[in-house]
């Protein structure tokens, strides 16, 4: 799950963000969490002592590996993260990974531009060491297409009546899902199960 593009998604309070903490915490590379749903809410801290950024020249003034990107214009900082991606993979040779949760607000169904940094990021940026992973509650409120780059799809706690059309159009597997919270299931594209778990304890 290192090298490709996830979607992570479950019922609220399943264990989703403490999933994507553990994701930031071991990701071999540079890996960027763009905060923008609670400037307030997430610290370093909570990222496993992250450094906190507030624009590009921040980000590439730091030399930590862990930053936590806090912004009111997500999708511009979407846009300067990509940039910041592909100079570290130049400078470096490893991979970057951008994490947005609550990714309706990056890639709303039915809204996303051509132009838009994180379609452009699923769609392009593989080969340069960028892996995104996009976080929601409700997979439905999210533009299908791109998300149809991502490998991996992470079903984490329980799912909910209002996620059955996402579970029908992408033909995942309701008995194959988790029963409780902090559990998740790893699929890959074609909804076979790779890997069953429990988030890690220091990450809630």
């Amino acid at each position: 799950m290192q090298a490709y593009h996830t979607v992570v998604t479950g019922d609220s309070g399943g264990g989703k963000t403490t999933l994507l903490r553990e994701m930031q915490a071991e990701f071999p590379g540079l890996s960027i969490w763009v905060n923008f749903t609670n400037t307030d809410g997430i610290t370093g801290r909570d990222l496993d002592d992250a450094a906190t950024v507030r624009s590009v020249g921040e980000a590439r003034a730091s030399d930590a590996t862990r930053l936590n990107w806090v912004t009111d214009s997500p999708l511009e900082t979407a846009r300067q993260a990509r940039t910041v991606a592909h100079e570290y993979h130049e400078a470096t040779g490893f991979p970057t990974q951008v994490i947005f949760d609550e990714a309706q607000n990056v890639l709303p169904d039915g809204e996303v531009e051509s132009d838009n940094p994180v379609k452009r990021m699923l769609h392009e940026d593989r080969d340069k060491g960028l892996k995104v992973v996009i976080a929601t509650q409700d997979p439905s409120d999210l533009e299908y297409t791109p998300i149809k780059q991502c490998k991996f799809w992470v079903w984490v706690g329980e799912w909910a009546v209002f996620h059955d059309g996402f579970l029908r159009y992408f033909s995942i597997p309701r008995d194959d899902l988790p029963t409780e919270p902090y559990q998740y299931v790893v699929f890959d594209k074609r909804m076979n199960v790779l890997h069953r778990a429990e988030t890690q304890e220091a990450y809630a």
